[in-house]
Formats: C-alpha cells, structure tokens, sequence
C-alpha cells in the first residue's frame, strides 16, 4: 500500500493517458467499470478513478468511510478530491490529541487501496464487480489493518505493550468506532 501511495503521490499510476501511450494497450485506458456495466468508452483518468467513476462502486465506499470519521471525531469530514488523495500521507491537524490526522491518513489510504483492487479485479482478472463488493473489501482491509496492528503488540515486553495499545486504542477510537476485547480481539463497528 505504501508504494501504491507514493506512486500516487508522483503521479504515475498506471491509467489513462499512460496507456494510450503503449501500442496495443489503448483498451487499458478506458475505465473497466464503465465498459463492462454501461458499455461506455470513459477515459480513465485519476479523478475519474477515485472519485468520478459511477460504476465502481466508490462512491458507496467514500460514504461508509466518512461514516466512519463521524464516529471517530467531531471534526468535519474533509472535501475528497485528487490534491487530498495524493496529498494524504501528509495531512495533519493542529492540536491533534485523538490521533485523527493519523486515523484520515489511513481511511484514505485503505479507501484507495479498496478502489484500486476492484479495479484490478475488473481489468485484469476480468471478473464482475458489484458497487457494494467495494465497500466490503475496505471494511475487510481496515479489519485487517486493525487486527494486525493489535495483534503484533502480544509479542512485545509488558510495558511498550501496554503504551503501543494504549495508542491503537485512541487511534481506533476505542468505544466510538471500534471495540478491543481481550479475547476477541478489536472488533470494527461498521453499522
């Protein structure tokens, strides 16, 4: 994911234009979505991919990701556009004590993460993508992601433990959005 990021943050995803540029790829640069539901020949640019396309399900997606901002803090869920999508891995908030710089970083990364496998999904492994399939290949990679991240502080010595899952408590805001049980592990409120 972190190279997915900094090739976005650069600029050179491969869509679009990129395609149009290697003979016999031309097809690539048409949105996979767009063909395979609507039959419809739309370039696929950035914008279009994260944020535009109708037929991938991502608006479904954003929305249940700012839902999950909502229950996490009361600041304002952020315009999402290309700048702030490139630009996530650099986003801070001042007086930030409840981790939520950190929290948007990770939503929007997962979030475009989910988007761009769907993508892969339609395009190259030629499978049917559902607009609600999105939405739950991000709850099922934020599980992951928070699962993982709970689990690898068993391994640690008692006190950086309890520091590194005090921390993860506060960045997944413990009781608003995600419940960590001692047996079952943390466990993501998506309703």
């Amino acid at each position: 994911m972190k190279d997915h990021m900094r090739t976005m943050l650069t600029g050179k995803i491969k869509c679009g234009a990129f395609w149009g540029k290697i003979p016999g790829h031309n097809e690539k640069a048409i949105c996979p979505f767009c063909k395979k539901r609507r039959n419809i020949e739309t370039i696929e640019t950035e914008k279009h991919l994260w944020i535009e396309c109708e037929n991938s399900g991502q608006a479904q997606a954003w929305s249940t990701t700012r839902e999950l901002w909502h229950k996490s803090t009361t600041r304002d869920w952020p315009d999402i556009n290309l700048g702030l999508i490139r630009g996530a891995a650099a986003l801070t908030f001042e007086h930030d004590m409840n981790k939520d710089s950190e929290r948007l970083r990770m939503l929007i990364a997962t979030m475009v993460w989910a988007i761009w496998n769907s993508k892969i999904k339609v395009s190259i492994q030629n499978q049917d993508v559902t607009p609600n399939e999105t939405t739950q290949l991000l709850k099922g990679l934020l599980t992951v992601l928070v699962t993982k991240s709970w689990n690898a502080t068993r391994f640690m010595e008692e006190g950086k433990r309890v520091r590194k899952q005090k921390k993860l408590r506060k960045l997944w805001a413990e009781e608003k959005l995600t419940k960590f049980d001692p047996l079952a592990g943390p466990q993501i409120n998506f309703t």
